[in-house]
């Protein structure tokens, strides 16, 4: 039996698959331990989504605790360390359409999922435009009542 994470992550994977992002299919979203792109030029425009430590709200005297599943999804294109405005485009506009979807949301439901939260992260990476890529980043959080 899946985890509620191994749940939840998958279903992350499927609402972004369906936003229909220009030049996303499932060969190019990768669920996985972390963003890396091992062989240079294997993906040269895509998303990584990938598990990243949950949080565990403790405030008030509920008996069920509020765990917040999270999950960086990374997006990349290569750029050939082309700077300027017009480069980030495509990275700018999968973003928005991804937060518009899950934040302060109800997209998914798997695993007992009650609300999804967009948290902000770097627009811009620099350590992936010094290997020749644009890439940007947010966490989607997932929460879920345990207890």
């Amino acid at each position: 039996m899946s985890s509620a994470f191994e749940m939840i992550w998958d279903a992350v994977y499927a609402k972004i698959l369906e936003l229909d992002l220009a030049g996303i299919t499932s060969v190019n979203v990768k669920q996985q331990q972390w963003p890396l792109n091992p062989s240079s030029g294997e993906m040269t425009s895509g998303i990584f989504v990938c598990p990243v430590t949950e949080t565990l709200r403790s405030e008030g005297s509920n008996a069920r605790s509020e765990i917040g599943y999270g999950f960086e999804v990374c997006l990349i294109q290569a750029s050939n360390q082309t700077l300027g405005k017009g480069t980030l485009g495509t990275l700018l506009t999968w973003r928005e359409a991804i937060r518009r979807a899950f934040h302060d949301k109800l997209p998914i439901t798997a695993g007992g999922v009650v609300r999804t939260w967009c948290e902000p992260g770097k627009v811009a990476l620099p350590d992936a435009f010094a290997k020749q890529y644009d890439a940007s980043a947010l966490v989607i959080r997932c929460y879920v009542y345990e207890g």
